[in-house]
C-alpha cells in the first residue's frame, strides 16, 4: 500500500512543471540609455518565449522549465529506466541509428547534480546505462539524457529502498557516483533576439546557462550609431549619428556658420549664416543653429539637396520625413530626447532622435517658443515662398508636416545620402 500511495504522489507530481526560472536583463544603447518597447524573445529549445522591454529598457522572462519526455527523431529511442521504483540500481535503453555520445546526468527536486555525471561513447545500435543511487534518500529523481549535445530527453525515477532490484548479468558502464556536487539543473539558452522597427534586428548568442532560481543577464548593448559611421567632424564640430530604421541621421542639430542677429535676413554672400535663439551664441551650442530656408539649401531649390550640410549628407525631403514618421510609428514623443514636453508630449527618444524644443526665429526677426517647439526644415517647397518642415509640439506626441514661410529660421537636421 505505501508504494502504491507513493507511486501515486510521483504520478500526480510530474504531470506538472518542475521548476520555475527568471531570467531578466536591460536593452541599453552604446551610451548605457535604456531601449523601451522593443519586441525581446528568447530561445531555449525548442521553447521561444516573448516579452517587451520596459521605459528603461529592463526585460524579465518567467521560464517553466519543463521536465516531460521531448520528441526524439526517427532511430533514436531512450526507454523509461527499469525497475521503477528502483534500489538502488535501474537500467535505461538507448538506441541510436549511428556512433554518439550520450551524456547521463541526474538531479533531484531542488534543481541540484547528486551524481556524477556519466559520458560514455556509444556504438549504433542498442545500449545500455544503469544509474546507481546508493546511499541517496527515498524520493523522487530526475535523470536528463543527451545524445551528442542535440537531443535530450528527461526521465523521472523513484527511489524506494526495499522496491525491486536490477538483477542482470550485463556490466554497469558506471563506476559508483559522487552525491557531493551541488550545482543546479542548468538550462541552456541558445539565444536572445531584440526586434524592433527603430533598432532592426539584433541577436544575442553565448549567453550563460541559467543555474539556479535567476539569470541576470545584465546590460545588453546595442548600438545605435550607424553601420562604420559612428561619428561626423564637420567643420570643428563632431556630431554623432543614429540609425532609426533604414535611415541614418545626425543626432544633433546642425551648428554651423558664422552668427547674425535676428533682426537681419540671411543672404548669399558665400558665407554661412546662422542665428542663436535671443541672439546668444550659448543657445548654439544647446540648440544647435537657426536657418533661413534658402540658407540652408545654399541658394537652390532641388529636392534632397546637401546644403548646408556635412559632404555626404542633405536635407531631408518630405518623403524622408514620411519614412522617419512611419519607422517610429507616428510617435513624436520617441523622436524627443527625454526631459523635452510634458504630461502627453514627454520625451521617450526611443528612436535616438534626441529632439530638441529649439523654437524658431520668426519672420520679423523676433525669437519664439523654446521649450515649446521642434521645427525641422524638409528640403522639398511647397511653392515659391513657403517649403516643408516637421513639427513637435510640447504638450503632444504628435508629428505634424506643414509647409512655411522660407523666411522663419528653423533647425536643420541632416541625413545620409
Amino acid at each position: 500500500m505505501k508504494n502504491l500511495v507513493l507511486a501515486l504522489i510521483f504520478l500526480t507530481f510530474f504531470t506538472n512543471e518542475i521548476k520555475s526560472q527568471t531570467v531578466i536583463g536591460k536593452l541599453v544603447d552604446e551610451n548605457g540609455e535604456g531601449l523601451f518597447n522593443v519586441f525581446v524573445q528568447l530561445y531555449i529549445s525548442p521553447e521561444v518565449y516573448t516579452t517587451t522591454s520596459l521605459i528603461d529598457g529592463s526585460f524579465i522572462f518567467n521560464i517553466a522549465t519543463n521536465m516531460e519526455d521531448k520528441q526524439l527523431p526517427t532511430g533514436y529511442e531512450v526507454s523509461n529506466n527499469f525497475p521503477n521504483p528502483f534500489n538502488p540500481t535501474t537500467r535505461f535503453v538507448i538506441t541510436i541509428p549511428v556512433s554518439g555520445i550520450v551524456k547521463v546526468e541526474v538531479f533531484n527536486l531542488l534543481g541540484q547534480i547528486v551524481a556524477d555525471v556519466i559520458e560514455k561513447a556509444f556504438d549504433a545500435g542498442t545500449n545500455y546505462i544503469d544509474i546507481e543511487l546508493n546511499g541517496l534518500p527515498n524520493g523522487f529523481y530526475i535523470s536528463r539524457i543527451t545524445i551528442d549535445d542535440k537531443y535530450t530527453v528527461v526521465k523521472k525515477m523513484m527511489l524506494i529502498y526495499g522496491s525491486q532490484h536490477l538483477t542482470t548479468s550485463v556490466n554497469p558502464i558506471n563506476t559508483p557516483l559522487n552525491k557531493s556536487n551541488n550545482t543546479y539543473l542548468e538550462t541552456n539558452i541558445d539565444s536572445l533576439v531584440a526586434t524592433s522597427s527603430i533598432i532592426g534586428r539584433k541577436t544575442f548568442t553565448n549567453l550563460p546557462s541559467i543555474i539556479s532560481d535567476t539569470l541576470d543577464l545584465g546590460n545588453l548593448t546595442i548600438e545605435r550609431f550607424c553601420p562604420d559611421c559612428p561619428t561626423v567632424l564637420y567643420e570643428g564640430k563632431t556630431y554623432h549619428t543614429v540609425q532609426i530604421g533604414t535611415q541614418c541621421w545626425l543626432k544633433e542639430n546642425l551648428d554651423v556658420g558664422t552668427m547674425i542677429l535676428g533682426i537681419q535676413n540671411q543672404t548669399n554672400n558665400s558665407v554661412i549664416e546662422k542665428y542663436c535663439y535671443n541672439d546668444d551664441p550659448n543657445n548654439c551650442v544647446t540648440y544647435g543653429g537657426l536657418y533661413q530656408w534658402d540658407e540652408a539649401m545654399q541658394y537652390v531649390t532641388n529636392e534632397g539637396a546637401t546644403g548646408i550640410c556635412p559632404p555626404g549628407w542633405h536635407i531631408p525631403t518630405v518623403a524622408e520625413f514620411e519614412t522617419l514618421i512611419a519607422t517610429v510609428n507616428n510617435d513624436g514623443n520617441s523622436l524627443k530626447a527625454v526631459g523635452q514636453g510634458g504630461g502627453a508630449g514627454a520625451g521617450t527618444n526611443t528612436s535616438g532622435f534626441s529632439a530638441l524644443l529649439a523654437g524658431s526665429r520668426y519672420y520679423n526677426g523676433y525669437f519664439n517658443d523654446v521649450g515649446y517647439y521642434a521645427n525641422f526644415w524638409s528640403s522639398t517647397e511647397y511653392n515659391a515662398n513657403n517649403a516643408y518642415r516637421l513639427y513637435l509640439l510640447t504638450n503632444d506626441g504628435s508629428i505634424l508636416l506643414y509647409q512655411n514661410a522660407k523666411d522663419y529660421g528653423f533647425s536643420v537636421r541632416c541625413v545620409k545620402d
